[in-house]
């Protein structure tokens, strides 16, 4: 699941008092508290444990900052350490509610602990506030591929696309700067498409996802998969060994100091 860039949470820590945007506009931005560039800009940087620190230290004398408490559950998060990720992004919810990304974020951590339904909410409070966001349509169409309900699913990850299709005329840089998330889309609806039979449209779905996010692994993997069920033995052996080196070389990764 692609991580949202920092910059983008950070804009996205925003109270949506007044007028409603419209479908496509960002919420209205309310600055990071200053205070806290130290703490936002260790997190950026993969140094989690003195970003959670930097955090704690401004809680500690502010214990009502959802900011704060956000980042902590946004380190845990970028950590995969989902379980401690969600008693720190709840609190932010329930302290300012008006932090936009808080939902999607507390989405993803539920579904990643199997909590589906409590997920669901969560991506539908998200899509309500940002109907003109992809992230919304992508995390129900996830739980709806969980929950083997392949058609929903299906309308959930196109609707996604067509979302990122509209970013792209309004916003090119912005849209170039979140492929990974719009190939993680194409991903996922190739696995509809291979769960249903339909291996032309898996493989027309998960080439264009490696095309946009050759970083995703799992989409060479399921390409693999496809390739060997239409005889493409050389081209399932290419995704495959694609595959195997990038996952060696992930976890060769997660031995590094955080």
């Amino acid at each position: 699941m692609p991580r949202w860039p920092l910059l983008a949470l950070l804009l996205a820590l925003a109270a949506c008092g007044g007028d409603p945007p419209p479908p496509s506009a960002p919420p209205k931005a309310r600055p990071l508290a200053r205070e806290l560039a130290g703490a936002a800009r260790a997190i950026e940087e993969r140094r989690f444990a003195e970003g959670r620190a930097l955090a704690e230290a401004h809680l500690a004398e502010h214990p009502d900052d959802g900011q704060a408490a956000f980042l902590i559950g946004l380190a845990h998060t970028y950590a995969d350490n989902h379980g401690a990720a969600r008693p720190w992004l709840e609190r932010a919810r329930a302290r300012e509610p008006g932090l936009v990304a808080v939902h999607e974020l507390l989405g993803a951590c539920l579904f990643r602990l199997g909590e589906l339904a409590a997920a669901r909410a969560s991506y539908a409070t998200y899509l309500a506030l940002v109907p003109g966001d992809p992230k919304g349509h992508y995390g129900l169409g996830l739980i709806e591929l969980e929950e083997t309900r392949l058609e929903t699913a299906a309308e959930r990850f196109r609707q996604a696309l067509a979302l990122f299709d509209e970013l792209e005329r309004r916003a090119p840089r912005e849209a170039a700067a979140r492929r990974a998330e719009r190939g993680e889309c194409h991903a996922r609806l190739g696995e509809v498409h291979f769960a249903r039979g339909e291996l032309a449209e898996a493989r027309a779905a998960l080439e264009r996802a490696t095309t946009l996010a050759p970083e995703n692994i799992s989409a060479f993997y399921t390409l693999s998969l496809v390739y060997r069920r239409l005889g493409e033995e050389a081209l399932a052996e290419a995704a495959a060994t694609r595959y195997e080196a990038a996952r060696q070389a992930l976890v060769a990764g997660q031995g590094a100091p955080r």
